[in-house]
């Protein structure tokens, strides 16, 4: 190993802009972070495989947006050449997210790529489904969503006053959910018109959208969570698993349409066989100190019931009195203190910190 290593980082990104702070985090957080060389390269364009195979990197990190290229053929065509131009010496990481979608192919991928560790959101409880010992020649480590960075945390401290001097009640985003999240996409929807509807009886101001058409980027997402005294939400997740990839083949549904049926090989997972994980934006609700009204769940072992989140019942009966909460601002604002220092000021959830110990682990 040359004594400065040399990583190379794969995406893929031909979307909206600007990115998602937690997206756009995801990816280049590694140039801050990394002991050594960093290098960033798009596959989402035409490119010459040759460049890969200068460069000879110690290190190649495939990021969830390069590994959702798995979803059509051109992309999955576009990753495969770009790792196999990597010389065979370079240690190789996979991060995917949406784990439950093509999952076959996922798998197939990771060992044909020749994957040395796999970093994963899953519930450890769920890696041997996901993916059996004995077709899995790699390292499994898990891995949140995202993690707390510097520039977050100077943002949220100019946007973020305490809970007494904020006007918003109540906020949330989601998107038009489609059909097959499940349950689980039926909760995203459902937890902010709750909320909504709360705020309406008690003359409350709140600010939420689950339609997708109120998305916000950058910063500005920042900035409503620092006005608001409190913020709705559910864990990140799934109710239904596509091993086939058969859901990339049919037209999507929101959760609104009616008729919908699922393809005969997806899995409608119940209870704890739902994939769900801390999402990006329980982090950032925690540096903005933001009171948190979540359904109850593990939060990917980061968030506790009644020390960092105000918990609600899977059935939402009673979310009402969970936000109530958030108007006795004694009480609101010491959960978020104490949130804040547990999870944002230990810097256990920090990009530096994960950046190193991956580094750690994978270059030893």
């Amino acid at each position: 190993m040359r004594h400065r290593p040399t990583a190379l980082v794969l995406y893929n990104w031909r979307g909206q802009w600007p990115m998602r702070r937690w997206e756009r985090q995801r990816i280049f957080a590694w140039k801050a972070h990394f002991p050594g060389r960093i290098v960033f390269f798009n596959i989402g364009f035409s490119f010459d495989p040759a460049w890969i195979t200068a460069l000879d990197p110690d290190l190649v990190l495939i990021d969830a947006t390069a590994l959702a290229a798995r979803y059509a053929a051109k992309g999955s065509d576009a990753l495969e050449r770009a790792v196999a131009a990597a010389p065979a010496r370079a240690r190789r990481v996979a991060a995917p997210l949406d784990e439950f979608l093509s999952l076959r192919r996922l798998r197939d991928f990771l060992v044909e790529a020749r994957i040395d560790l796999l970093l994963t959101a899953l519930d450890p409880a769920l890696w041997d489904s996901f993916y059996p010992v004995a077709d899995r020649p790699y390292a499994i480590r898990r891995m949140l969503t995202a993690y707390v960075d510097e520039p977050l945390i100077r943002v949220a401290r100019r946007v973020s006053p305490d809970l007494a001097r904020r006007s918003i009640a109540v906020s949330y985003r989601a998107w038009e959910t489609p059909a097959w999240l499940g349950e689980m996409g039926m909760l995203k929807r459902d937890v902010g018109l709750r909320a909504a509807a709360w705020a309406r009886a008690g003359g409350h101001r709140a600010d939420v959208a689950v339609d997708g058409e109120g998305r916000l980027a950058g910063d500005a997402w920042i900035r409503l969570l620092g006005a608001s005294r409190a913020v709705v939400g559910v864990e990140g997740g799934s109710s239904v698993i596509d091993p086939a990839g058969d859901l990339a083949l049919v037209e999507v549904a929101p959760l609104s349409g009616a008729g919908w049926t699922p393809p005969p090989s997806v899995i409608v997972a119940t209870g704890s066989a739902e994939v769900r994980a801390l999402s990006p934006r329980h982090l950032e609700a925690a540096v903005t100190r933001t009171f948190q009204v979540l359904v109850e769940g593990d939060y990917s072992g980061v968030l506790e019931a009644g020390a960092h989140y105000q918990p609600v019942k899977r059935d939402l009966s009673d979310i009402e009195a969970a936000l109530d909460r958030s108007r006795d601002l004694a009480y609101a604002q010491a959960m978020v203190d104490r949130s804040y220092q547990e999870i944002v000021a230990s810097g256990r959830y920090s990009w530096r910190t994960a950046v190193r110990e991956i580094a750690a682990q994978v270059l030893a």
